[in-house]
């Protein structure tokens, strides 16, 4: 989930959701597992790619895009995810 105000910035929230929870019409929601905003320094995040690291972690990793502006940044994020 991404948000943009003039006020707050940018913001993204990312959550785990079940799988069998896809269906057509349906509505899903699930544990949210990422929240940032300007304070944690982050850009328009549009990118997102999940794998499997050779330990057997889940991995994320998040990309933005300067779009050639002066006021954005590129940047790259990568977490591992660790289940509690």
């Amino acid at each position: 989930e991404r948000r943009f105000t003039f006020a707050s910035g940018v913001g993204l929230r990312i959550r785990r959701i079940d799988g069998a929870s896809l269906k057509p019409g349906a509505v899903v929601d699930g544990e949210i597992i990422l929240q940032a905003g300007m304070g944690e320094e982050i850009d328009n995040m549009e990118g997102l790619g999940v794998h499997r690291s050779p330990q057997g972690e889940t991995v994320l990793t998040l990309i933005s895009d300067d779009n050639f502006s002066a006021l954005q940044r590129t940047i790259l994020l990568q977490f591992t995810l660790i289940d509690e």
